[in-house]
């Protein structure tokens, strides 16, 4: 016979909040709640990792039979959470495992004791506490979305955790503990919130505690599939009647709970199964890949369901190796090491993206042959997908978690035809805090509203320099009037940004994006006061005259809040002779800038700004945009 737990309701106190209002506040995600779930866990799987040694995350589906929904009724029969009762007497009733080893657990005060600076606080911040905020930069996430998710995929809110950790003396600890997210409610005069833990009560009945040491274990022994090797820690998690049906149908309200409505159990969990995989393989797939010169990928990941083992397709190939070229061409860049080819023998280019001469993150740009590899449809990772699902084309990550954020499509535009590509961006550790203020509570994307001021301005330029820089490299600017001389330089002596191509001639110090000099002399001492940062032109559209819309987009950098840009455009002729543009011949328009006369305007400062104007048919351009101060100083 098992042993029932104590019960203890939260209730309302000043400051509380409702149970069922914490996915609210946090907002919401276009993710899947299967997704948001895997994708959180495994963060603070990551986060919690040992300093030595390779973490284990692991997920397992497995249905019940009656001893254990008895087992569980009877741990949990004391207390009001009405939806406990019907675990015994439903035989489809399942349970989602989710677990982790190589990690720390949850450890520090098992209590609400002060667990002191500097020190962990895990067991507090993940089972008593609400949305505690991880975003240093060197995390993956925080225990807010993390938290939710599990209670959000449980059809009665219920989580079990099992831990075993450190204690703050230095010894091994097992420790157990339930939890519950519910509806409000009153009884007996008092308000209640409608979170629920079951564990023992302390000595002052004000608090729960876990329950600890060889009884901890012995309960966790009962009910959870992966056990405890010695001396080994980490953190297991028992969600209760998980919500495997169809993310349509989980979302339906006229939903059971139980799943009452769905006969064919084996086809449910065939769809879980492969929703799970996709989800693992999407979000976490850079910890599936070896880095230069290591032996193992960074963690080791599993996925059963009733016992069986899913294959992850960690060996079988396909995109999952591309993104993994581009991670790891990254990697080495950053380590100094060889140069990272595509398993078609294709080197990868990374490109460091520049923000006032600082390396905020690097581009690995992955090029790929169609013809010598052809797409499977059975690739969940091809961009190339059709399918609505499919993977964008650029993925982003920060530098030290390295955990995909999301995958975009900056470009929006298709691969040349014969040729395709994919890309990954990952941040530079430096700048991780920036980038980690920019995710919102699920972390799933770089947001500037509610940033920072500096980490918007961050988020901004990078998704200029990033979509310019695949622009430049895979969709060149108007071919036609781009010869085969350099794509664009910059003069600093001049305050100026060139861009498009110009044949050579006498140019003053020239400079390319990672601040080396292209002429090969000395840079001059003088620093400039007022510079701009900006992309190549980009064809807009082509009219019925021939003539061409171009655009450009920019940044400039300056002594005040506003700066005034000039633009001008010239036809390139033969041996370096140019012929300017008169301003009235472009029909310029700003964006994100105050007009100033025929070829001028102010902009902000450190703010992206933009340019179109009209270009003659079939000639070769030079665009220059110069800066200088609003009053006209240079």
């Amino acid at each position: 016979m098992i042993k029932t737990l104590q019960w203890f309701p939260k209730r309302f106190s000043p400051g509380d909040m409702d149970a069922s209002g914490g996915d609210r506040l946090l907002g919401k995600t276009e993710l899947s709640r299967l997704a948001v779930l895997i994708r959180e866990t495994a963060q603070n799987s990551w986060d919690a990792r040992n300093d030595r040694g390779r973490p284990l995350f692991g997920i397992s589906l497995r249905r019940t039979d009656y001893r254990l929904r008895d087992d569980l009724a009877d741990l949990l029969s004391e207390g009001r959470h009405g939806d406990l009762a019907s675990m015994r007497r439903h035989a489809n009733f399942r349970m989602l495992e989710i677990y982790d080893r190589g990690t720390r657990g949850l450890d520090g005060p098992s209590d609400l004791s002060p667990a002191g600076k500097g020190r962990s606080a895990r067991f507090q911040d993940l089972i008593l506490k609400f949305g505690v905020s991880h975003n240093n930069g060197t995390t993956g996430g925080t225990y807010g979305f993390g938290k939710t998710a599990a209670f959000a995929y449980s059809g009665i809110g219920t989580v079990i955790y099992w831990t075993r950790c450190r204690n703050p003396e230095g010894e091994i600890e097992d420790r157990f503990i339930v939890s519950a997210f519910g509806e409000s409610y009153q009884e007996k005069g008092v308000q209640f919130t409608g979170r629920h833990w079951w564990g023992q009560r302390s000595e002052d009945g004000e608090s729960v505690l876990p329950v600890v040491g060889d009884d901890a274990a012995a309960l966790g022994a009962r009910l959870f599939e992966r056990g405890f090797e010695p001396g080994e820690t980490g953190t297991s998690l028992l969600i209760l009647d998980p919500l495997i049906a169809d993310e349509e149908d989980s979302e339906d309200a006229s939903v059971e709970p139980l799943h009452r409505l769905r006969s064919d159990a084996e086809e449910m969990e065939q769809d879980f199964e492969r929703r799970a995989r996709h989800a693992i393989r999407a979000n976490l797939w850079p910890k599936m890949i070896t880095a230069p010169g290591d032996v193992e990928s960074p963690m080791a990941l599993e996925l059963t369901v009733n016992s069986r083992p899913v294959d992850l397709g960690i060996d079988e190939g396909g995109s999952l190796l591309l993104w993994g070229s581009g991670l790891n061409a990254i990697r080495a860049a950053r380590s100094d090491s060889s140069e990272i080819r595509t398993p078609q023998g294709v080197a990868v280019e990374v490109i460091e993206i520049l923000r006032y001469r600082k390396v905020i993150g690097h581009l690995a740009l992955v090029r790929r042959i169609p013809a010598a590899e052809p797409y499977l449809d059975s690739d969940d990772l091809d961009p190339a997908r059709e399918e609505e699902s499919r993977m964008l084309r650029i993925a982003l990550m920060r530098g030290q978690a390295e955990l995909v954020v999301t995958t975009v499509d900056w470009v929006r535009r298709e691969a040349p035809a014969g040729t395709d590509w994919l890309a990954v961006f990952k941040s530079a550790d430096d700048f991780d805090e920036y980038y980690a203020e920019a995710e919102p509570p699920a972390h799933d994307n770089w947001v500037t509203e509610g940033s920072s001021s500096e980490s918007s301005k961050i988020i901004r330029h990078t998704k200029t320099r990033v979509r310019d820089r695949i622009i430049e490299a895979i969709h060149p600017a108007v071919e036609e009037q781009v010869p085969t001389s350099p794509k664009f330089f910059r003069s600093t002596g001049a305050l100026s940004r060139r861009l498009g191509a110009i044949l050579p001639g006498p140019a003053p110090q020239v400079y390319d994006d990672s601040g080396r000099s292209g002429t090969g002399r000395r840079r001059t001492e003088r620093r400039a006061r007022w510079t701009v940062e900006a992309g190549a032109p980009r064809l807009v559209r082509t009219a019925a005259d021939g003539t061409q819309e171009q655009e450009v987009r920019f940044i400039v950098a300056g002594d005040g809040p506003v700066g005034r840009v000039r633009l001008s455009v010239s036809l390139l002729g033969d041996e370096g002779l140019h012929e300017p543009v008169p301003p009235q011949d472009l029909a310029i328009r700003w964006q994100h800038a105050a007009p100033e006369g025929k070829d001028m305007a102010v902009v902000r400062t450190g703010e992206e700004a933009g340019v179109r104007f009209l270009g003659a048919p079939r000639r070769a351009l030079r665009v220059e945009i110069t800066a200088g101060a609003p009053d006209g100083r240079p």
